[in-house]
């Protein structure tokens, strides 16, 4: 047990350090599957990547329902506005759509941040694992599914979901923060504390998760993510758009 413990100090230390950042995203289909059969009309779908960018989402939708856009990544911007929209089962549709073509990856991933907001972790796991599997550098879809894991119960595997992304990109805070809950609900408070310190959380940070993994260890299963997202910096509810440098 002791080896052990002193194995997992080495792993989640090591997420610390600086490590160079890695993004898969451009062998997902780049810029190419924004591209319509004109350039004066993939211009306009720029405009539109735009203002889903900005989370002007309303206005997107109303743009994309302007013109018959053609491209996958046309309905890529439209399944995240809906999604941010509230109209889940519609953006689920289109992300079903997209998991054949370019953008396939994202198709998986925006399914599985619907099924996991809607309380459906067996059905949000396999999508969010597949969009894993498909761009394994992402850090941004290793965090999506170690939460996904954790609401689950399966605190260790979201553990090695979470030193992996911030070893991918150890400026992405949402997944630091996730592995100190982690490990708080893990029982190691300790080790949760130094994974804090070192990416200089304060104490009031800390106390903060504390109360969270409380309150998360008295939901049942179907209210853990509906709890957790109703809290900052879970990451499972962000736009899949806005990721500077790590998403088309």
């Amino acid at each position: 047990m002791k080896k052990m413990m002193i194995l997992l100090a080495a792993l989640v230390l090591s997420a610390c350090s600086s490590q160079p950042k890695v993004s898969g995203n451009m062998a997902e289909g780049g810029n190419q599957c924004y591209q319509e059969g004109n350039q004066e009309r993939s211009v306009r779908l720029d405009l539109i990547r735009q203002l889903v960018d900005g989370g002007q989402y309303y206005s997107a939708l109303a743009h994309l329902e302007r013109e018959p856009f053609e491209s996958e990544g046309a309905q890529l911007l439209a399944a995240e506005s809906l999604r941010k929209t509230g109209q889940l089962e519609k953006s689920a549709s289109v992300y079903k759509r997209l998991q054949k073509g370019c953008l396939r990856a994202f198709g998986h991933l925006g399914r599985g941040k619907v099924l996991a907001v809607q309380g459906k972790l067996g059905d949000a796991l396999p999508e969010l694992k597949k969009a894993r599997d498909i761009l394994p550098t992402d850090a941004n879809i290793r965090n999506d599914y170690g939460f996904t894991l954790l609401a689950s119960g399966d605190f260790t595997a979201a553990r090695q979901e979470f030193v992996t992304a911030i070893q991918l990109d150890n400026k992405l805070s949402i997944a630091a923060r996730n592995l100190v809950l982690s490990l708080i609900l893990s029982g190691d408070t300790k080790m949760a504390w130094t994974v804090a310190s070192h990416h200089a959380m304060s104490p009031g940070d800390f106390q903060d998760l504390m109360g969270r993994a409380a309150q998360f260890q008295k939901q049942l299963d179907k209210q853990r993510v509906a709890h957790l997202l109703n809290n900052p910096d879970t990451g499972i509810d962000r736009p899949i758009l806005v990721r500077k440098g790590s998403s088309l």
